[in-house]
């Protein structure tokens, strides 16, 4: 049986981008919301996703701006974290049962 996460969803604002790939291109995502998802009795996060518009991470490259895209953070890969987002995972920590 599959366990329930508890799922903690905030805007960030003034937050540093974020780098991830669409397809083979770079790109950067500009936090606009973040969701943090924890196993209850666990410490720390298992994931994140942090969403928002995103850009090229190249100068000249032409996009609409408008789709919003989410980058993925897992337990698995902690070092990918940024400090900002390991920050936020500590301070929202739900208490241990």
């Amino acid at each position: 049986m599959a366990e329930d996460l508890i799922t903690i969803t905030m805007p960030v604002t003034g937050k540093p981008d974020c780098p991830d790939w669409d397809g083979g291109r770079k790109v950067t995502v500009i936090p606009k919301s973040l969701t943090l998802y924890y196993r209850p009795g666990r410490l720390g996060a298992v994931r994140a996703e942090v969403t928002g518009p995103w850009k090229p991470s190249r100068p000249g490259i032409i996009h609409d701006g408008s789709a919003a895209m989410t980058v993925l953070y897992h337990a698995t890969d902690p070092e990918h974290w940024p400090t900002w987002l390991r920050d936020l995972e500590a301070q929202y920590q739900p208490p241990q049962s």
